[in-house]
């Protein structure tokens, strides 16, 4: 009898929520209390203020939370990737079928394994030189390829599109699209990085994702991804997106950007901001060459001002010559013996006027910009020159310039001077 209502009570369909609830008393009743110790990973507090995060070890992981009355009492606090030794009992939720467990007590243990195997990578990698700014490149400005490493599907790769068109409709984006989370990550991110290099029309590689827990980025903290990163000939922008914690992927990277929006960004400059600061630039420009026309126009005018012709002063020293004759001539009260010698001045001095000079055979030799010629060394064979006769000018072009010591050039009579 006892038998047969066993066998009917297993042939009655139990509905989803009453086998929930009969897995969850029969944990609360298996493990009322736990001691376990493991590697603390994924932590996140939203505003509830509930601790979430996952408990793991080398080859399990099992999801905990600690509630908010409880992490007001705790002395320990938990920090990503390291162990603990974790107290408190195994529940379950019905209402999505899923176990935890229940922390009620932390007490630290060390560093978890996998923080261990990040410190150990981070330290070859950085023996070897590549976390150097020695070897950052600088980024194009104005890239016409930009390469992007993401998931096809992901929100990261539909906000680098359209912070790009934002910036610069015509820029053409280059796709290699790779798994970003999970086991499979590192080495699909790293062949899709070998494969924009081996295509080459990328000038600039963004590889990265959106956020996500630690847990959910340890592929940008992989081996296989710092090194094809390390390698790539095309500088890299890491644009994985956390805020507090630095991944390898950003330290070797040529730059490293928050958010894929602000690697988009930072690879291509805002044209609207360009046009305005060539629009500046173009003004600057143009008022610096209008300043530089009028200093010279004012230095040039000065010049003209300054310069006279060789005519000007012949006809100078004529209109001096004619004043000096009317004076002497007005002098009727001077003595017979100043009479003389005022003649004597008055006949020399139109002896040595320009224009007497030239009467008796001399010339005034200037060039075509007005300086008078006075030595050779301010000629030479086909210079043009401007000769001033008494009654005529002439212009001339020199064929040949011969020393004095090898011409004959006859002495003025005593008392007379040369002009020229």
């Amino acid at each position: 009898m006892a038998i047969g209502k066993l066998a009917d009570s297993w042939s009655d369909p139990l509905t989803v929520t009453a086998l929930n609830e009969r897995i969850r008393e029969t944990l609360e009743q298996s493990f009322p209390y736990v001691k376990v110790q493991g590697e603390v990973v994924s932590i996140r507090q939203p505003a509830s203020g509930h601790i979430y995060l996952t408990l793991i070890d080398a080859t399990s992981q099992i999801r905990a939370v600690v509630w908010r009355t409880t992490v007001r009492r705790l002395t320990t606090p938990l920090v990503e990737g390291h162990r603990f030794l974790i107290t408190g009992h195994v529940d379950a939720y019905p209402p999505r079928g899923e176990y935890q467990l229940v922390i009620e007590g932390v007490q630290a243990v060390g560093a978890g394994l996998e923080r261990e195997r990040l410190l150990q990578l981070h330290a070859r990698i950085s023996a070897e030189g590549l976390f150097d700014g020695a070897r950052k490149r600088p980024l194009p400005l104005l890239p016409a390829t930009i390469g992007v490493v993401t998931s096809a599907s992901g929100a990261a790769l539909q906000d680098i599109i359209k912070v790009l068109k934002e910036r610069c409709a015509g820029v053409c984006l280059l796709l290699a699209p790779a798994t970003v989370q999970g086991a499979q990550a590192p080495l699909a991110i790293a062949a899709a990085l070998h494969q924009l290099n081996q295509d080459g029309r990328a000038e600039v590689i963004l590889c990265g994702r959106g956020g996500g827990s630690a847990d959910d980025l340890s592929a940008f903290n992989s081996e296989e991804v710092v090194r094809a990163i390390a390698t790539s000939a095309i500088p890299v922008i890491s644009a994985v997106g956390h805020e507090i914690d630095l991944t390898l992927a950003d330290l070797v990277a040529d730059q490293r950007a928050a958010t894929p929006s602000a690697a988009a960004e930072m690879a291509m400059a805002d044209s609207n901001s360009l046009a305005l600061q060539l629009a500046g630039l173009r003004h600057r420009l143009q008022r610096s060459i209008q300043s530089l026309c009028r200093h010279n126009r004012q230095i040039l005018t000065s010049q003209q001002l300054r310069l006279r012709h060789p005519r000007q002063l012949i006809d100078h020293h004529r209109r001096r010559c004619d004043e000096l004759l009317e004076r002497l001539m007005n002098a009727r009260s001077i003595p017979q013996q100043k009479r003389h010698y005022l003649i004597s001045l008055q006949q020399r001095l139109m002896a040595l006027a320009p224009q007497a000079i030239l009467r008796r055979g001399y010339a005034i030799v200037t060039t075509e910009d007005g300086n008078l010629v006075r030595h050779s060394d301010q000629i030479g064979v086909g210079t043009s020159l401007h000769v001033a006769l008494a009654q005529a000018a002439l212009r001339v072009v020199v064929t040949e310039v011969v020393e004095k010591a090898a011409s004959y050039s006859p002495s003025p009579p005593v008392g007379e001077g040369v002009g020229g």
